[in-house]
């Protein structure tokens, strides 16, 4: 499904939202860093391959170039907790059962059954707050796809590590260009 809103080169939304701890978590407390923001839906805390999980890993990596990592999903405080505990996450995950901010962010896409889903999107957002760039990660997820059997695990990884590399080249490409 493609990507319909086009805010590359716009103000990012702002946001509070609660983290596991119930914690309210802004947008705007990370002004002067870079933000990756990512949705996920539910099943990303059902997947052994789940971004959360790659994301979280690399979480250094971005800490090195002055980048925050921050997930939302349409799931409780509760659910990122248990899924936080299960697999060691380290990141930010933010709880948005109501849609509202994916709504705002243009991530709300309807299944054949009429329910919502998540597009899995990425949003690169500048110290300024401003949107830098955009990725749709379920278009990148096709371009790679198209083996089957014992393949498809590594795919998934290969495609996953793939998307990072090319989010800390852009951070490292515009912190370049900006100096």
């Amino acid at each position: 499904m493609p990507y319909e809103k086009h805010l590359e080169g716009e103000q990012a939304i702002n946001f509070c939202l609660n983290d596991k701890k119930q914690d309210k978590i802004c947008l705007n407390n990370f002004r002067g860093k870079w933000k990756v923001i990512f949705f996920f839906d539910k099943n990303s805390l059902e997947s052994p391959n789940s971004d959360i999980i790659y994301y979280s890993k690399v979480r250094d990596e971005f800490k090195d170039l002055n980048a925050e990592l921050i997930g939302i999903g349409p799931v409780s405080e509760k659910e990122i907790d248990k899924f936080c505990a299960e697999h060691d996450i380290n990141i930010i995950l933010l709880s948005d059962v109501d849609y509202k901010i994916s709504g705002e962010y243009g991530v709300i896409l309807f299944d054949k059954e009429k329910k919502k889903k998540i597009l899995p999107m990425t949003f690169l957002i500048n110290k300024d707050d401003v949107i830098s760039r955009v990725w749709n990660r379920e278009k990148m997820y096709y371009r790679f796809s198209g083996y089957g059997g014992n393949a498809i695990d590594l795919w998934e990884q290969g495609k996953m590590w793939a998307h990072i590399s090319i989010v800390t080249d852009y951070i490292e490409f515009f912190d370049k260009k900006k100096n």
